[in-house]
């Protein structure tokens, strides 16, 4: 008995064996001595504490994630198992941290994206044509850039000879140009390191490339949608070659019986590619690109683009380099036959055509009121400035509805009312002025309305 109550401190207790041996048959003694054996020890707590506040002060790149108590305690085990989720996120963080970050010139402000505002629309009609070969193709946000930023598709395409060329750029353009600049995006990153670090190094060749500034990553980014569209139009080009108008795509070429004018089949592309700030435009054949600029009230047409007709003095002179011959049937023809001097497809007309692109890219303002892509079904019945002036009143006229302003928010963007109306209306104009094409017109927004 005094053994037992001898590690007790009890109240009242004066070291007499004889009144502890009383006390400690009381229940307020078994109380205390319950309450003794369920306290947490003070030790394992202190030593808790201390490796805790070690682990803080060892900062993220110490490997201890968490600390177990030293006794199997209620709140221990409670802490264990909270600790678990805690070892999966510190887990995670790391992983996080070890995982290799785009260099800081490419990341963007979020609020960068709703700076350049865009909607769009469109109206494709065969008009007082018997057949239909134009195509458009609208894609908003068919890729996203390195640096996070979407960017949207649009094109126009004029076939000749056949439809099915038209409908190859149209069906695969936007995924051939998706897949190039995603094997281009690998190679800018790398391009962008390599000059900054030479510019760091004192190998730059100008200050402004030292301080690795916004011109560095402008140039180069430019540099990559450029190899990645003319890489495109190539691969579209030769896919066309093998097109055949029952819709087989096949090497050898097509033998049946629709095959039989396949060589002088192609199709005209001109492709708007939106990106922040700029407008990025690649032309081959006669359709067309204009921004219109408002200025003062009136919209000034600004052409993105350059027809590519066989008696432009450059490509007349490219023409005659390679021994080809321009004649002059019902307009200026290559060997009397096409009326562009580049185009997709045409096999039987090379070298005199070719499917290179010219390429521009121009810099948005916030006076852009909005940009237009179409056919020469229109532009050969409608100057630039009349369509600028009219797609400019449409636009203005007409209200985005409350639908399409929530899809644009949740960065799902849709043929939005106003712009189709511009798109319709223009479409109208250039059959009343007498076109006897196919006529095709992409209207884009770039005002918030």
């Amino acid at each position: 008995m005094v053994m037992a109550s001898a590690g007790v401190s009890m109240p009242g207790g004066d070291g007499d064996p004889a009144a502890a041996s009383t006390f400690s048959s009381t229940p307020e003694c078994h109380r205390i001595r319950r309450r003794r054996r369920l306290a947490l020890p003070a030790v394992a707590t202190a030593a808790g504490s201390d490796a805790a506040a070690a682990a803080a002060a060892a900062g993220p790149s110490s490997r201890e994630k968490r600390v177990r108590p030293a006794s199997p305690s209620a709140s221990s085990v409670s802490s264990l198992s909270d600790g678990s989720d805690g070892e999966e996120d510190v887990g995670d963080a790391e992983e996080e941290e070890s995982q290799p970050l785009p260099p800081a010139g490419l990341q963007r402000p979020a609020a960068a994206a709703q700076a350049w505002p865009m909607a769009f629309g469109s109206l494709s009609v065969a008009g007082r044509s018997r057949d239909m070969e134009d195509t458009v193709s609208l894609h908003p946000a068919f890729h996203t850039w390195v640096d996070g930023s979407p960017m949207h598709f649009f094109g126009v395409f004029d076939g000749h000879g056949g439809s099915h060329v038209a409908e190859l750029c149209r069906d695969r353009m936007h995924v051939f140009l998706s897949e190039e600049l995603a094997a281009e995006e690998a190679s800018f990153v790398q391009r962008l390191h390599r000059r900054k670090q030479q510019a760091a190094a004192g190998e730059g060749t100008s200050a402004a490339s030292a301080s690795g500034g916004g011109g560095v990553l402008q140039e180069e980014e430019e540099r990559a949608w450029r190899a990645a569209l003319e890489r495109t139009f190539r691969r579209v080009d030769a896919m066309a070659s093998l097109a055949c108008a029952c819709g087989r795509i096949a090497r050898p070429p097509c033998r049946c019986p629709l095959a039989g004018n396949s060589g002088i089949v192609g199709s005209t592309a001109v492709v708007a590619v939106l990106v922040r700030g700029r407008l990025v435009v690649a032309n081959c054949g006669d359709s067309r690109s204009v921004l219109c600029r408002g200025s003062d009230g009136a919209a000034t047409p600004v052409p993105l683009s350059s027809d590519h007709k066989p008696n432009r003095p450059d490509e007349l002179a490219r023409i005659q380099a390679v021994g080809g011959r321009v004649v002059y049937i019902n307009g200026h023809r290559v060997r009397g036959i096409l009326a562009m001097s580049r185009a997709l497809g045409d096999r039987m007309l090379r070298p005199e055509v070719i499917a290179e692109p010219e390429i521009t890219i121009t810099e948005r303002t916030p006076e852009d009121e909005c940009l237009i892509l179409a056919s020469d079904g229109m532009w050969d019945a409608v100057p630039n400035e009349i369509a600028c002036s009219v797609a400019r009143q449409c636009l203005q006229d007409g209200n985005p509805t409350a639908a399409a302003t929530a899809e644009a928010a949740a960065g799902r963007p849709e043929p939005e009312a106003r712009c189709s109306n511009a798109a319709s209306l223009l479409v109208r104009l250039a059959i009343g002025r007498d076109s006897w094409d196919n006529i095709s017109v992409v209207v884009i927004d770039l005002q918030h309305r």
